[in-house]
């Protein structure tokens, strides 16, 4: 399989066209994920204000999933973490005594879904969250940071999913912009 940054396809020649042709036959169980990858998905990318990753096959042109990551601040309530992952939030973070949280820099984790299309190879939510994972601690590399958090609606499957992962439920709850109740989970790398 092969990962490749969406800015880098539309680098290509037609790179906007074949790559509505690869979207075309995306389906995901989550509508706001499918509905990110095709209609904006490319001006993001275009805006710098996130970077989407395609996971294809290497054998077809197969799009077996997707993630797109962003630069975020994040605010944790210092009282929903451990003593041991205060410490470590104390580096990156500053203290906002008033409100008692950190606010610190994190890559979120902002879209991520696999291609459930019956015509679509098969690909676990395991492999789509090691790839997602292999990018950010390259980010990581690159630059500074240890955080990585993402938003997601509230179903228990989800939860425990991203928690196999290695993500912790924080006590934040956010609403999307249709007014769906998310909630946020953090992981340190």
């Amino acid at each position: 399989m092969e990962v490749t940054l969406l800015s880098s396809f539309l680098d290509l020649p037609d790179g906007e066209w074949l790559f509505k042709c690869l979207t075309d036959s995306f389906v995901s169980k989550n509508k706001d994920v499918e509905s990110f990858l095709k209609t904006k998905a490319v001006q993001s990318s275009k805006l710098s204000t996130s970077a989407t990753y395609l996971v294809r096959s290497n054998e077809s042109i197969d799009l077996l999933g997707y993630f797109t990551l962003a630069l975020k601040m994040l605010s944790i309530k210092s009282c929903d973490l451990s003593s041991a992952q205060n410490k470590v939030i104390r580096r990156f973070g500053s203290l906002d005594a008033e409100m008692e949280s950190y606010r610190i820099p994190a890559v979120l984790l902002a879209q991520f879904g696999k291609n459930f299309a019956a015509s679509s190879a098969s690909i676990s939510g395991k492999y789509l969250m090691d790839s997602a994972l292999q990018c950010i601690k390259t980010i990581f590399s690159l630059s500074s940071g240890k955080t990585v958090f993402l938003e997601c609606e509230p179903y228990e499957k989800l939860i425990c999913f991203y928690e196999r992962c290695g993500f912790s439920l924080l006590g934040n709850i956010s609403f999307s912009k249709d007014k769906k109740e998310l909630v946020q989970m953090f992981r340190f790398m």
